[in-house]
């Protein structure tokens, strides 16, 4: 995608598609772009990767939430009602020189802080199969987040139930409603002992700048993630997260040699697979398979993105597969779909 009628085309399938319905502002945006021929101009000048709308529309975010100054603040805000896209393009193509800058240095980065309602149902899985203590690698791990998930309350609305897990008094609570199934949900946490998280590009939660790049890759009608995601980061500047920058391969070869003898290795991956080239995605089968340790790997990714699940439910983009993929150990290969989630754990159907 280079030409300005690409870009255009580009941007008009995710306003009457993906934004459609989540972020209505950005959605305008995407529609209209083709009537702002400098902001059309501006994203056709960048490599097909920095042209992507989530990571224009990050760079706007951050530069407002870094305290600049413009009317779209009121418009994003619902304090000032005017058309949204007239203002969007004023304010990039007036800070063209900063908005380049992100576009050539930063990537979307959605550490989102809900899927660890599902990730704690992964970790308890491994606990009861392994019986010892977790080491736990979540490849893909942004900031690291999801790796204090075992230090927040979680509460699962299960019909007129509401069971808990996790410290009466975490600093974040999340909420999840199970919609069909009953999974085993323990009053507290399993131990894991060990942790680490991998990422091309980890964002430093400790550095305000960086915390703030979170910040802006989500969407400024969904005051509800901000917030969990800002209690996320405070409780991360306490307990800073481990993390490993590096490509996946090298980066689950160096963690997996770290990981202690006398503990059960579990891998995540939430919403990764999906965005990794399928010459990658068969390495890090392969170096878990060839492993000689058991090594269990829970997915939650878009549906028929891991292969070796066999799901055979509806394509979607919209919902997430919780999947367990145990490899390795000079043990055949054993794979079984725990359920259906939101992306962002919001709900979950269990098997």
């Amino acid at each position: 995608m280079s030409g300005h009628a690409e870009v255009v085309d580009f941007y008009r399938s995710y306003g009457t598609e993906s934004f459609v319905d989540a972020e209505p502002l950005y959605a305008h945006v995407c529609r209209e772009l083709g009537d702002h021929p400098s902001l059309v101009e501006l994203i056709a000048a960048h490599d097909p990767e920095a042209q992507q709308p989530n990571l224009l529309f990050a760079a706007v975010h951050y530069l407002l939430l870094s305290g600049l100054e413009h009317p779209l603040r009121q418009i994003y805000d619902g304090a000032l009602d005017e058309p949204v896209t007239p203002a969007f393009a004023d304010l990039v193509v007036t800070n063209r020189a900063a908005i380049d800058e992100l576009l050539r240095t930063r990537r979307t980065q959605t550490n989102e802080v809900g899927r660890a309602a599902i990730l704690a149902l992964m970790l308890s899985d491994a606990s009861k199969r392994a019986k010892r203590p977790l080491a736990w690698i979540d490849l893909g791990a942004s900031g690291g987040l999801n790796l204090n998930t075992d230090h927040f309350r979680i509460e699962y609305k299960v019909g007129e139930r509401v069971l808990t897990t996790g410290p009466a008094n975490a600093g974040l609570t999340l909420q999840c409603e199970v919609r069909s199934g009953s999974p085993d949900i323990a009053p507290a946490h399993p131990p894991v002992s060990w942790r680490v998280g991998i990422d091309r590009a980890p964002i430093d939660v400790t550095n305000a700048a960086e915390a703030r790049w979170l910040q802006a890759c989500l969407w400024p009608s969904q005051p509800e993630r901000q917030a969990r995601l800002t209690t996320a980061i405070e409780i991360a500047n306490r307990m800073p997260p481990r993390l490993i920058a590096a490509e996946a391969v090298d980066g689950l070869a160096n963690a997996m040699a770290q990981v202690p003898a006398d503990t059960a290795l579990v891998v995540t991956t939430s919403w990764v697979w999906f965005y990794l080239p399928e010459p990658t995605r068969q390495a890090v089968l392969a170096m878990m398979a060839a492993s000689d340790r058991r090594v269990r790997w829970y997915s939650l990714e878009a549906a028929g993105v891991v292969n070796e699940l066999g799901y055979e439910g509806e394509p979607s983009v919209i919902d997430s597969v919780v999947g367990r993929v145990e490899l390795g150990g000079g043990e055949p290969i054993e794979a079984a779909v725990l359920g259906r989630s939101h992306p962002h754990g919001a709900w979950l159907e269990w098997c």
